[in-house]
């Protein structure tokens, strides 16, 4: 089995090299990343194997490398992009281009035999009325440059392409190999260990979340022959159902395992207004079920991960 994954030293792919070498013993990967922030020494343990081919190469520059793995591949990863609204709001171009463009170059460089998986994000459903459970047949209303441009490139691949199958990811959270302090389970064990105290805007928002080794399990059990042909041509909403919470609830949790000060202020808002429940029961009726379903676990690690860490550099995707 050759698998191509982009993106494969960042936050998600990481880890996924790992789970595939553990889990797939006759897959071989094409690693293919431009080390955008910076992050290989944080990495290298992870994308270091005899079953890893590491490529240090802009996937835009269309390398022949790129081009002949991918043409070889049975499975294409995808997952190089500018993520989160804040860094696609600093370079929009590039956002447009690698996010986007670049999927309509692809469809031009696979014959059609390349199962490609391509992630999504659930911030897509943006804001919904209290008491809604998103599932995948809900509308769409991206809040932002970063949401757009993955729906946009989720509904192009499903309707060019037969052999793909899409997820739409919960917030994800965890320890991996490229760490994420950005994200929003991550950033608050953070400043909870960093800085004793955690300000807390709009607690009542409401969003679903997923551990970073639960993503890459699900990836591996799409690439099971069987599991990729009943599962192409579909998205599935891809998170923890137990873990559907409002940030106050969250919080509270982070609190009780750090014991950090928690204030909830009223007189301000947040400026990201996601606010939504997302259900994964289409994807749990096929056999997947997540392993992290609660946060404590992987609160902990975070916690003595942030515990130890000075320098963050390439840690913020902003």
């Amino acid at each position: 089995m050759k698998i191509v994954i982009t993106g494969a030293a960042g936050y998600i792919g990481s880890v996924l090299c790992k789970e595939i070498v553990g889990q797939l013993p006759f897959a071989k990967i094409s690693a293919f990343d431009n080390l955008y922030y910076k992050q290989w020494d944080h990495v290298k343990s992870f994308l270091t194997h005899d079953r890893i081919k590491f490529y240090d190469e802009d996937i835009l520059d269309w390398s022949t490398n790129l081009t002949q793995a991918i043409a070889d591949a049975d499975y294409v990863i995808c997952l190089a992009a500018i993520v989160g609204a804040p860094a696609c709001d600093k370079v929009p171009e590039l956002s447009t281009d690698l996010n986007y463009n670049w999927y309509e170059e692809l469809l031009g460089k696979v014959d059609g035999s390349q199962k490609i998986i391509y992630p999504n994000t659930n911030s897509g459903y943006g804001t919904t009325p209290e008491g809604t459970i998103c599932t995948e047949d809900s509308p769409s209303n991206p809040l932002s440059l970063y949401g757009k441009l993955k729906q946009d490139t989720e509904d192009f691949l499903r309707k060019e392409y037969e052999n793909v199958i899409c997820f739409r990811l919960a917030t994800v959270f965890g320890l991996s190999g490229r760490p994420r302090l950005d994200l929003l389970v991550n950033n608050f064990v953070y400043r909870a260990v960093k800085e004793n105290q955690l300000d807390i805007f709009d607690g009542h928002f409401r969003r679903n979340f997923v551990s970073v080794r639960d993503v890459c399990r699900a990836f591996v059990f799409a690439m099971r022959p069987t599991n990729f042909d009943s599962m192409k041509g579909q998205v599935y909403n891809l998170g923890a159902d137990t873990l559907n919470s409002t940030k106050l609830e969250f919080a509270q949790k982070i609190q009780e395992i750090t014991g950090c000060e928690l204030t909830e202020h009223s007189n301000k808002t947040d400026p990201d207004k996601r606010d939504y429940l997302v259900s994964s029961q289409k994807l749990y009726n096929l056999g997947f079920t997540p392993i992290d379903t609660t946060l404590d676990q992987r609160v902990r690690e975070l916690s003595v991960f942030c515990s130890n860490i000075e320098d963050t550099e390439g840690m913020f995707n902003y």
